[in-house]
């Protein structure tokens, strides 16, 4: 987009050079007999208008066409504005439904004077495609009407500009990130796809690799042919690294929004890497949380401070993990509102054992990253955790779940221990538990607490006390218990009391 004050500048320039030029033209046609210099002014406008168009910065992009229409006649004029890709120019041929939707407005031409401020909202996924098109007004049947247009421009409105400018400077969120999504064209690639070959930039391979073993997600927000772009992304090695993929002509915010909902993360854990300022500033501005950052930022991603998870076991299937969640889902939708039937043939394995010293990065991941169902609202330092695994006092079990599915790896970590009831019992005190979000809703806690309470070595304890503290990230660990007959009227200490069997989880196998 160009400034109105510096295109009004142009349009001066070239009303003032235009007449001068053209007759210096023909005259230069007649005395060398070569007819193109009779057309010189048509190629100094090709001219002007190819440097100007090199020159067009991308970081805004046009919300409007406006239209100034004299109509000299008595009657309206029905009129037709499409935009549409233009094939022709394309450097292969694409089918229709690889392309971005035309669009189709009307617009009446009234007599005399009227102007049309025509939104482009229908014209926003062949805009943001970056590929050639055309812009047509046409009269509807054929109309003959006689029309002056005095203005036919793309433009920006003014309130628009200031809300686009690339928002890359924002202070980046500090909580780890699960999820990295890139662009494809200039970016993970050097040359857009489907203007002929790419070429991959050194060092993706190692950097998918190394962010796929520390557990990171990696995902495609790209404006292209999807089935190009997959094929490419195959033949480059890539595609197995690649969850849940967005790639089509619609904004990349909304790809990323699907993209989180699918596999259940926050927004706030996501970064995107895109070389194009206008879509960094779209996510930055409709995805409150992500970090953008720009393609020049991929060459030491691998050191960013948000992207240093540990290579663990756990780590290295994660990606696996989402893919069967993501089917898992899919088939509980089939089961409608009969969630406890789908548990019961999901066929739930849970392990719940003490801890061994090669689980212990898997349970500083799940203490320190663990919010919604963490039921202390603690957090621990790496070295509190060391301390907390040497305590002798404290009884330590990791939670580890399977199903047809597949493995959701080790899901929990809780610290309990057993206390003298006033009756002569005992109590089972839980000071401490963190369960991963991938099997909330599944009754695991329940399991849990029922294997605590029962574990088939100790009488039976009479009651289950839970050290809940209330947080603003943990309201899901709240419903747990008052799903489970707890009172969470207050913070700290809540108590169930229990007979045998009260916590059994029937539908779930506990190994």
């Amino acid at each position: 987009m160009q400034r109105l004050d510096d295109v009004r500048r142009t349009e001066h320039m070239l009303t003032g050079v235009t007449p001068y030029v053209a007759r210096a033209g023909r005259a230069i046609a007649r005395v060398t007999g070569q007819g193109r210099w009779a057309t010189a002014m048509e190629a100094l406008h090709k001219r002007i208008n190819d440097r100007l168009q090199t020159r067009l910065t991308t970081e805004v992009q046009p919300d409007a066409f406006l239209a100034e229409i004299v109509n000299p006649g008595q009657k309206v004029t029905q009129l037709t504005l499409t935009a549409t890709v233009d094939r022709a120019r394309l450097s292969r041929a694409m089918r229709p439904d690889q392309l971005p939707r035309p669009m189709s407005v009307a617009i009446e031409a009234t007599p005399g004077f009227s102007r049309h401020v025509v939104p482009l909202d229908d014209m926003r996924d062949i805009l943001g495609s970056g590929l050639p098109f055309n812009l047509l007004i046409t009269p509807a049947d054929g109309d003959d009407a006689h029309l002056i247009f005095r203005r036919l421009d793309l433009v920006t409105l003014a309130k628009s500009v200031a809300s686009s400018m690339d928002p890359s400077a924002k202070p980046a969120p500090a909580k780890a990130a699960k999820l990295v999504v890139f662009d494809l064209d200039n970016t993970l690639w050097e040359g857009v796809l489907l203007e002929g070959d790419v070429r991959l930039r050194d060092g993706i391979h190692d950097l998918f690799r190394t962010l796929d073993e520390r557990g990171v997600l990696i995902s495609i927000a790209s404006k292209n042919a999807r089935d190009d772009a997959m094929s490419k992304l195959e033949a480059l090695g890539l595609a197995e690294y690649v969850l849940h993929e967005s790639i089509g002509w619609g904004p990349k915010s909304e790809g990323i929004r699907k993209t989180v909902d699918a596999i259940d993360i926050g927004l706030d854990t996501v970064i995107f890497v895109d070389d194009n300022p206008f879509e960094r500033a779209e996510v930055s501005g409709a995805v409150e949380g992500v970090e953008v950052l720009p393609e020049t930022a991929i060459s030491t991603l691998a050191d960013h401070p948000r992207l240093q998870g540990a290579v663990t076991p756990e780590s290295r299937t994660r990606r696996q993990m989402y893919r069967e969640a993501i089917v898992r889902d899919q088939a509980a939708e089939t089961y409608g509102d009969d969630y406890i039937t789908f548990l019961r043939e999901c066929a739930i394995e849970l392990e719940i054992r003490r801890d061994l010293p090669e689980d212990f990065e898997r349970v500083v991941e799940l203490v320190q990253r663990t919010n919604q169902l963490n039921f202390s609202g603690r957090k621990y330092g790496r070295d509190e955790i060391v301390e907390i695994l040497r305590d002798p006092q404290q009884e330590r079990h990791v939670v580890i779940c399977r199903d047809r599915f597949g493995s959701y790896g080790t899901v929990g970590f809780c610290l309990s221990r057993r206390e003298p009831s006033e009756t002569g019992g005992e109590v089972v005190v839980v000071e401490d538990f963190m369960l991963s979000c991938r099997v909330q809703g599944k009754f695991v806690e329940q399991a849990l607490f029922w294997r605590l309470a029962e574990d088939g070595v100790r009488p039976p304890a009479e009651a289950v006390v839970v050290n809940f503290k209330r947080t603003d990230r943990n309201r899901a660990a709240e419903m747990v218990l008052e799903k489970l007959g707890f009172a969470t009227n207050a913070d700290g200490p809540l108590r169930r009391n229990i007979a045998p069997g009260d916590l059994a989880v029937d539908f779930m196998t506990l190994v």
